[in-house]
């Protein structure tokens, strides 16, 4: 289980990565989002707190892209994105804490 954290985690940080360096918009974040999926692929069925995680951080992604991005257009975006930040950001606290909860109960 471990080196599959190990490479889910890997492959988001790349994920990560990718959505804030790659110079074309529109690849960094189809790019960012395919490997978001690949690491939660990676992950699902053996860990769902990591799955949460995982999934914190490509809420958090989308919270980041601009409104008059054409995937995501109109007004709702631009008015929703603090909150889908924020959500992002909870998702990611919850799913440290069940890692955490489950780390500690093993030990």
């Amino acid at each position: 289980m471990t080196g599959l954290r190990r490479v889910a985690y890997t492959i988001s940080a790349l994920a990560v990565a990718c959505f804030f360096l790659f110079p074309e918009p529109d690849v960094a974040i189809i790019g960012a989002l395919l490997l978001q999926t690949l690491a939660f692929v990676i992950i699902a069925g053996k860990s769902s707190a990591d799955g949460i995680v995982l999934t914190g951080v490509t809420v958090l992604l989308m919270g980041f892209i601009p409104a008059d991005h054409p995937l995501i257009r109109g007004p709702f975006f631009e008015a929703a994105k603090p909150w889908i930040v924020t959500i992002g950001i909870a998702v990611i606290v919850s799913g440290l804490l069940l890692v955490s909860r489950q780390y500690h109960n093993r030990f």
